[in-house]
């Protein structure tokens, strides 16, 4: 099967890629490189920003000159309604090309769109990064994101959910932003986030200590939540004394990160995600405990009876609940041990990387069977 893969974030395409090639599939990657991290890609779609505004013909020229690459496919996976970042109404054209062009169009819902801004303001899910406790929160700090729902945007992602066979949430809660509406519900299939598993992953909490990584994106600080996070870890070890050790990072480079999570027993992800997410999973698939996004809703909605790796806090409980649920996971003997092992166990069982491919190409042979 030859796949477009177009876009990406947090690696999920190419980590998808890597899976699909296993399988024999014939893949070509069109990405960005997603900045800083400057992903290897087949064809780089990357504004110059440099070059201002004319660094969009760039952009276009690119796409011009690989048109013909562009067409044939089985599938085009698309990682979100703004394919390239050009306007809305270019992006539109884009996507018209590729539908009349290819066999199929995926559209991926890994990311903030009209859709999931909007719903958040409304509380759905319950708490998000704009709301929590029944009404919004903190949308002075959301500038960026609230820019969705500007009519240029609301527009173009209309006409890109129009176009597209199918609709795939990353997350749950993603999902459940799709799911009230029931003309999107439709399209909904559910596909998780792709993980690859080391080989050598160690089993975390045999050590006297408990080592803390707290993670900290400067510019994205307002939609994680970490520093919050920590300050209930610093009350823990305050209560504990000897018994951890805290370690904070800033804007460190992918790589040196994720080799700082395998020296890690516990990571400090998102305050305000109601589900892991592609950071929380490479700590998990190092077998290092996560403290984040791990509600019950999303359990249910996978089907999971058993497994609850995730030390849960949210915005709704108080400073002190979070507190509570952090050190009853970490302090006692043994804890920690036995939640690394659960988080390995949940990403092989849900988000390998070969099983996730394996959904795409599923979900592809539906679609051709059923038209």
């Amino acid at each position: 099967m030859k796949i477009l893969l177009f876009g990406d974030f947090s690696f999920l395409h190419l980590t998808l890629k890597k899976g699909l090639e296993e399988m024999g599939h014939e893949i070509l990657f069109v990405s960005d490189g997603e900045g800083r991290r400057n992903t290897k890609r087949d064809i780089d779609v990357a504004r110059d920003l440099k070059y201002g505004k004319f660094g969009g013909l760039k952009v276009l020229w690119t796409l011009l000159r690989n048109a013909s690459r562009l067409c044939g496919h089985d599938m085009v996976v698309l990682h979100w309604y703004q394919a390239v970042p050009l306007r809305g109404w270019l992006n539109v054209i884009l996507l018209r090309y590729l539908k009349k062009y290819n066999r199929s169009m995926l559209l991926g819902c890994y990311f903030d769109d009209p859709q999931v801004v909007g719903m958040q303001l409304k509380g759905v899910p319950r708490y998000s990064e704009m709301y929590w406790n029944g009404k919004p929160q903190n949308l002075e700090k959301h500038g960026i994101r609230l820019k969705q729902l500007i009519p240029e945007c609301v527009s173009s992602w209309r006409k890109a959910v129009s176009m597209a066979d199918v609709i795939i949430p990353c997350l749950y809660e993603y999902w459940a932003a799709y799911a009230v509406e029931p003309l999107l519900r439709r399209k909904l299939r559910y596909i998780p986030l792709p993980m690859v598993i080391p080989h050598d992953v160690e089993i975390k909490g045999r050590r006297a200590k408990i080592n803390v990584l707290v993670g900290v994106q400067s510019k994205r600080e307002y939609v994680k939540g970490a520093r919050e996070i920590a300050k209930m870890v610093e009350e823990v070890a305050r209560r504990n004394p000897g018994r951890i050790d805290i370690r904070y990072v800033e804007d460190v480079p992918y790589a040196e990160y994720c080799a700082m999570l395998a020296e890690a027993d516990v990571q400090v992800d998102q305050l305000y995600s109601f589900t892991p997410s592609m950071n929380s999973l490479a700590a998990m698939a190092r077998g290092t405990v996560v403290i984040g996004g791990g509600e019950e809703e999303f359990y249910d909605f996978i089907g999971e009876k058993e497994l609850r790796p995730i030390i849960n806090v949210s915005p709704e409980k108080s400073f002190e609940d979070n507190v509570k649920a952090i050190e009853t996971a970490i302090v006692p003997e043994g804890s920690v041990e036995r939640l690394s092992r659960q988080g390995i166990e949940f990403v092989r069982k849900y988000h390998d990387y070969r099983k996730v491919a394996a959904m795409y190409a599923e979900l592809y042979n539906k679609l051709i069977h059923n038209s």
